[in-house]
């Protein structure tokens, strides 16, 4: 398949991007506002360099785009693409406004196509295995989930490029904007299902960007729990099931690789170490427009994340649970 790239960001030029080719895919077109940096991307790639969008639309031939604008840049790209007949992977999160995501949602609807948002948690062979795990009964029933996505983060983005992170209208959120989301979707994701109302507890209280976040998401009988920080050194980036009948825990699940492990009542039952979460992120869009199965996160998988950042905001203003 051949992609379009909308922006350069650290993200797409060192995991995205690489994923595409090694996945078999070609990337024949880039954008950015910064020419000299769409060039130099090109020559690796054999690409078309563009810094004008209309341009960028009009003179190339390729059936996807790959968006990785800054956040509030997302829907514009998104809409504008699927207007120009293009299949979109976005990167997360997919819309700062829950009536983006609705317009995105009925759009892609509209022109039959496709939008798929950037959770590459999902390609985890680990997060997989626990989806099975929970569905087949054998953890009982669920009664709680905890999972954390933390580091420390001591240094400030001098990069004039990446100052939409500390702009409240332009990133939409801190820790929960960089890590937080994947953590939501990946509960989403396991238990197969939405939650039905939201709690958020941030720190500081009553900041948008935060360091620190809590998200608590009611899903009938189960409750799961996602928290997200900037603060917290040598975190236990892990995934905890709590069921009936036993415990499992993902240890070190959460990040940009597939080393972690299972623990099963306290005893390893499955390590991991190799394979690339974005080059099989990559692979699975290409299913997903194809018809073929994909298990990427779509467009109302986008759109419900989307929905509980916004709540956990309003719940965190208000001190109230909120429903979905």
């Amino acid at each position: 398949m051949k992609f379009g790239i909308i922006s350069l960001g650290n993200h797409a030029m060192n995991r995205v991007m690489p994923a595409i080719k090694s996945s078999g895919n070609e990337i024949s077109a880039i954008y950015s506002r910064n020419m000299e940096k769409a060039e130099k991307e090109s020559m690796k790639y054999g690409s078309k360099p563009y810094d004008n969008l209309d341009r960028f639309f009009s003179d190339s031939e390729f059936e996807a785009v790959y968006i990785s604008s800054p956040n509030f840049m997302h829907f514009q790209h998104a809409e504008r693409s699927i207007n120009e007949g293009k299949n979109v992977l976005v990167e997360k999160q997919m819309t700062l406004k829950n009536v983006e995501a609705e317009k995105l949602v009925d759009l892609v609807a509209k022109k039959n196509l496709h939008i798929a948002v950037g959770f590459h948690m999902r390609f985890n062979p680990a997060v997989d295995d626990i989806k099975k795990m929970i569905s087949n009964g054998e953890l009982g029933e669920i009664a709680h989930i905890h999972g954390t996505w933390a580091h420390l983060s001591t240094g400030s983005r001098m990069d004039p490029d990446s100052r939409w992170w500390s702009e409240d209208d332009k990133v939409g959120g801190g820790s929960v904007m960089g890590t937080g989301v994947h953590v939501i979707d990946t509960i989403n994701y396991i238990l197969g299902r939405k939650p039905d109302s939201v709690y958020g507890i941030k720190r500081p209280e009553g900041r948008l960007i935060e360091d620190t976040e809590t998200i608590i998401m009611r899903y009938r009988d189960t409750v799961g729990e996602a928290l997200s920080s900037r603060s917290i050194a040598g975190a236990f980036n892990s995934l905890v099931i709590q069921g009936s009948k036993t415990t499992l825990v993902a240890e070190n699940i959460f990040g940009t690789s597939v080393a972690c492990s299972l623990k099963k009542g306290g005893k390893i039952i499955k390590e991991y170490g190799d394979g690339n979460v974005y080059q099989k992120e990559v692979s699975s869009f290409v299913d997903l427009v194809s018809g073929r199965k994909s298990t990427i996160a779509q467009v109302k998988d986008g759109e419900i994340v989307v929905k509980i950042v916004n709540a956990a905001n309003e719940s965190d203003a208000t001190k109230q649970e909120v429903r979905l």
